[in-house]
Order: structure tokens, then sequence, then C-alpha cells
């Protein structure tokens, strides 16, 4: 949710949504409580918590399409519930081996995790890198006794717990907490009479005491409530609607059509869209703008556009935005909640992109992706495509477990109902037979190469080897061959739309430990410091040897990007990533790869709002189209990295501050204030 495709994203929803973890393992006697893990609504696994006078015990496990962690952690506390000692061994999500130790002696901390190692000569909160679900009912046990309910925490930052609300459950009661300072939102925790936790998650995944059933999501339908409210109440001191035209005067704009920079352009908004572009010379400002926003020295361009998000919260909106990003594609989520989030981003209720939406359907099968939409025979294949339809959705993906012959029946229908298709390649197919059989897009680059590894590869691609496989063989496929020749035909041929999201496999694969993950380094000094530590385990590379061999892969994959560019297949930029933060890597890696920056650009504006067929309202700056815009402080057609440096952010007209967006979401600020209003025009 993360950083690593689906599996990455999940991997984020669990460990900075919920809460970068710490805590605890179990001991099937005494136990305090044993917890379902669920994953969209489905039983995954489970956790057990224990606690022996002051030693606190987790087992921690579930499995999700062959990935998972299975971790024992035990934790010493002392009186005041403030971590002594911990340990955690086993396997994390990726399956890699846990071995962290933290402890705290007269004062001084020390610790050592797969993410960092270190001493502090003082107190706090220790949380772990790998932990479990249980790790902020025990961080909120600790809160509430603190003075003044907050807690410095190791080996950075600092939280505070907020009482929200009770609720009444036949056993007792369930009191609902916010924490904040471990993740961009609030982290919520439900607790009982007894202090121990009840539920820990969101509607996405969580753990629940058993026996909870159904009154689990009557406790997150309210924690999203909650939520929501503050949200709503954030989001009206957050919006700036002029009353009058908005100038942006004396800048540069993109010129999305033509690829290139056009130097002392003015550009003239009012209402929700574009009035006037043209020279600056050529306007008179006091007569035509009741605001004028200097562009001296920035880049205007149009909104941006992330062609692969999950948009899993309201404040994957403020990301969003605040990082320019004023469109976005959401290609696997909660079919319902998603028409709601966006609907309340499209009204202004909340603050967020706008969202062309598609409808994850997979096999129903050990290895499934998360979604309701899960198919065993060709009645149910059908039904999911119409429930997609039904509900709005343009465009249905298709999942790595999802078996060939009921493919094809969900593309010929979707195809009826003027639906798109498109996702992962299959396991058992290649990319080939996936756009012969109907794909009108493939995401991921990785299915560029799987293809041509053999049967014990294609056969698997459901699991995670369609990464390691990456890494281990991409270097070695010929991009002269015969077969990579007729594959990039095909595609240019059938006009296939690519979604590459190359940053994803810098992510997963060569990542070094001690270090962010690539795809956040541009905002890593800005985010909150739990959630830096979280992503800064390192990738699959397990040593030096083979990160080298999978860069020569990743870069075997860049060869194959440019060629097909050069051939003019159809490509778009989307991250799977932190939404919003991760596109400036995104389009760094295209850069690299061998495109020019004006061309990685036009993959994020024009050339995306054509694959979603709104390019007639979006993806560039023309008179008459929405005024979705976004000021940058430099060039980005020349530096790529400095579309990051957002200075505002319009959407719908509707003017942004980046740093008021970013310090709602718990990060820290860029820049001062930029807007200087000039008086009501006459």
């Amino acid at each position: 949710m993360n950083y690593m495709g689906r599996s990455r994203y999940l991997k984020s929803l669990l460990l900075l949504a919920l809460a970068s973890t710490t805590l605890l393992a179990p001991s099937p006697a005494a136990a305090d409580g044993i917890y379902d893990i669920l994953i969209m609504g489905a039983a995954r696994g489970t956790m057990t918590v224990a606690t022996q006078k002051d030693v606190r015990r987790v087992h921690f496990q579930y499995v999700d399409r062959g990935r998972g962690p299975d971790l024992w952690t035990e934790q010493r506390l002392d009186a005041d519930g403030i971590p002594l000692t911990y340990a955690a061994t086993g396997v994390n999500y990726l399956k890699a081996p846990v071995d962290e130790r933290f402890e705290s002696v007269a004062g001084r901390a020390i610790w050592k995790s797969a993410a960092d190692a270190g001493e502090l000569s003082s107190s706090g909160f220790y949380v772990p890198h790998e932990g479990t679900l249980d790790a902020t009912a025990a961080l909120a046990a600790a809160l509430i006794k603190a003075p003044g309910r907050e807690l410095s925490l190791l080996p950075r930052g600092r939280a505070r717990i907020e009482h929200v609300m009770e609720h009444a459950l036949p056993d007792g009661k369930a009191t609902l907490y916010f924490i904040h300072g471990l993740s961009f939102a609030p982290s919520p925790v439900w607790l009982g009479d007894d202090g121990h936790l009840i539920l820990e998650g969101n509607s996405w995944v969580s753990a629940r005491r058993q026996g909870l059933v159904d009154r689990g999501d009557t406790l997150i339908t309210l924690q999203e409530k909650a939520l929501t409210d503050r949200e709503i109440s954030q989001a009206a001191s957050l919006a700036r609607r002029p009353s009058g035209a908005v100038a942006f005067h004396d800048v540069a704009i993109y010129d999305a059509a033509r690829r290139t920079r056009i130097d002392r352009q003015t550009v003239i908004v009012r209402g929700n869209r574009i009035v006037w572009v043209g020279s600056a010379k050529d306007v008179t400002l006091p007569e035509r703008s009741d605001m004028i926003i200097d562009g001296r020295g920035r880049t205007l361009m149009p909104g941006l556009f992330d062609m692969h998000t999950h948009l899993a919260d309201n404040t994957s909106g403020l990301l969003a935005i605040a990082s320019g990003i004023t469109s976005a594609r959401d290609l696997a989520n909660q079919i319902d909640k998603l028409a709601e989030r966006s609907a309340a981003w499209d009204s202004g209720q909340l603050i967020g992109p706008r969202v062309f939406r598609a409808a994850m359907i997979d096999g129903q099968h050990a290895l499934a992706g998360p979604t309701e939409l899960l198919v065993a025979t060709e009645e149910e294949a059908l039904a999911a495509v119409a429930r997609a339809s039904e509900a709005g959705f343009p465009a249905v993906k298709l999942y790595s477990s999802l078996p060939a012959d009921l493919a094809k029946v969900i593309i010929d229908d979707a195809h009826k109902r003027g639906m798109r298709v498109g996702g992962h390649v299959p396991a058992g197919m290649t990319m080939r037979q996936a756009i012969e059989a109907g794909f009108d897009e493939v995401t991921h680059a990785n299915f560029w190469l799987l293809g041509f590894m053999g049967d014990e590869v294609i056969d698997k691609t459901n699991t995670p080897l369609r990464i390691s496989a990456l890494g281990e063989l991409g270097r070695t496929i010929d991009l002269d061959s015969p077969q990579v020749r007729d594959l990039v035909a095909l595609i240019r041929a059938r006009g296939t739309v690519l979604d590459p999201t190359l940053g994803v496999f810098e992510d997963t694969l060569i990542a070094e430990p001690g270090k962010p993950v690539p795809s956040v380094m541009a905002f890593a000094d800005r985010m909150p410091a739990t959630v830096i530590r979280s992503v800064s385990g390192g990738g699959m590379a397990k040593n030096e040897e083979e990160r080298l061999r999978y860069r020569e892969s990743l870069d075997r994959l860049g060869q194959l990007f440019l060629r097909l560019h050069r051939d003019g297949v159809p490509m778009v930029a989307g991250t799977d990533g932190l939404v919003g933060v991760s596109m400036p890597f995104e389009l760094e890696t295209y850069v690299k790869a061998g495109l020019t920056p004006a061309e990685a650009l036009h993959m994020a504006t024009l050339g995306a709002a054509r694959v979603t067929g709104a390019a007639d309202q979006l993806g560039s700056i023309e008179v008459g189209k929405l005024a979705d815009l976004v000021l940058i402080d430099g060039d980005p057609t020349v530096d790529i990295t400095d579309i990051a440096r957002t200075e505002l952010v319009m959407k719908d007209g509707v003017l942004f501050d980046p740093d008021d967006l970013f310090i709602a979401a718990g990060m820290q600020p860029r820049r001062p204030e930029l807007i200087a209003p000039i008086g009501d025009a006459k």
C-alpha cells in the first residue's frame, strides 16, 4: 500500500495505516485474547496475545497470496507499560527472516532491526520495525497512563492519544481511541473495559477479537464516521474558493500536446474553467482578474494523473492533491466505499482527486487477491462484471489467480457493456495470450518479461515469483529475440496500453536496508518518523551481489520500456505506491530509462487523460478545459525531480496550499505562503 504492488499496498496498510506496530506474543495458556485477521472480510490468519506479569507475548500470522508474516514477539513492560525489552522472531510479510531486539538499561535504549540499529540516552515507547497488529493496543495502554496522554517514541517521534467515543457490547463496552503521530492519519484502536484489544484496523484489514462477529463491522463503521467527520471539518478550512477570476501571471506552462515548455504566459481561470491562455504581455491583469499568482521562475502544469492507485482512505486524497495529483485511477478497492469516497471528493465535502475506477476480479483460489469479486464459475464471472457495471465502474481489472477460461468470459462480457479490461496477466497465461484474449491494458512491467521465462515461472505468477523471477532472470532475456520483437509488434498493432509501475520493482527488489525505499526518498525528511522507519527494511535482495544482479534486470526492463515508447506504444504513469509522494520517483525512472522529462510528463498528463477518455476536459492547459492545475517551483521539463516542488494546486477551480495539506496529513511543510490577493476587479 505500500510499495510492492498489491502485496506492498497491504503491507503498508498493516505497517503504516495501522500504525507501524509494536507488540507482543502468545502463550496459548492464559491468553488475553485470540483474534481473527481479516482481509477484505475474509479470515486469513490469527493473532494470539498473552500476558504473564510484566511480559506480553504475541503470535501473529496470516496468509496473503503466498505471502504474509509468521511472527513471535515478546515484550517486557515496566509499571507504566513502557517496553524494557522487545524481541521478534519468525518471518515477515515477504517471508524474510526476522530477528529484532530492543532493551532499555539505566535510561539507555539499544536496538537492532532490519531497518536500523542504534543507542540513545533517552526513554520512550519503542515502536518495532517488525511487529503485530496488537501494537497499537500496547501503545494505547501506555499512553492512557502517561502524563498528558503523550509519550516520546523510540527510535524517534512522539505520540498522543485521544478518547473518541464508547459503544456498548453485550459483554461490556468498547472504547475508541485515536493515536496521533504514528502515521498520516490518526490510528484507531478499540479497547475493552479490561484494557485489552477488541479491534484494530479498518475495513480492508483488521484484527478482531474472536466472537465479535458482525459487531466488528459496526465498530469499523463508527470509527470511519468519526474519522470522516473530522476530515470534513478539516477540509472546509483547507480549500480556498475564489470569488472571482484567478490569474497565473508571467508563468511558464507545460504544453502537454506539444510536450514542451512555453515561457512568459498568463493563464486565467474563472469558476472551474480555464478562460484565457496567452502571452503575459497581452493581458491587463487588474481588469481581468480578482487574484494574481506570481508565476515567475515557476512552471504551471496540467493536474497530474496517477493511473495506478488504491485509495484506501480519505487521507490519501490529501496526499494526492498536495502532490499535484488531481486525477487518479483506482485499480482495486471496495466498490461501495470507493464510490462514496470519490463522490465526497467530487462534491468538495472532502479533499481528493477525480477518480477513474476499475473493479478487480480474481478467481476463487487460495492465492486470490483482496477483492469482493471472487469467481469460480461462468455465472459468477458474469455476475461480477454486472456488479461492476451497475456500480458505475467503466473498467474491470483481472488479477493473477483468475483461470484463463473465465478471463475470456469476463473480457467478452465487459466489452459488450462498453467497459475496458486490464490488469495482471493471470497465472498460466503469457502477455501475448492475454492481449490476444482481449486485454486493453496490462498493468506492471514485470509481465512484459515473465512470459519468456518458461512454464515454471508462467504457471506461478500468482505467487511472489512474479517479482523474484524478474530480479533473477530479467537480465537474461534477449530483447532482440524474435519472440520479444513479435510481442512488441503485437502490443503496437493492438494499441494495448501499458502501465509500467517501474518504481514498484525498484522498491521491492533493490531497496537497501536502513534506507527508505526509493519511491519516497524525495519526501523522506518530511514524513512521519514511524512511517519512514517502516519502509526502511530493504528489498528482496539479500546482499550486494544480488542487488547488482537485480539492478541489471531492472536495467533490461528499462531498455524494453524505452523501445516500447519509441515504437509508439501508449503508456501511462502509475505508481501503485504511497499515493502522491511516489509519483516524482516513478517519473524519474522513466527519464533514467531514456525518456526526456517532457515525454515522461506527457504520460502523467494528456497521455493519461486520453486513456481515461477525459482528454476533452483534462490533461492540458487549454481554454475551456477544467481548471486542474499545478504550480511547480522550478522546471520539471529540465529536471524531472522538480515535480515534487509543488507550490500551489488547483482542482476544479479550488485552490489548495500543498503545505497545509501535507501538514494535515502528518507531514512537514516545504515552503512559505505564496498567494497574494489583489482585491476585486473593476
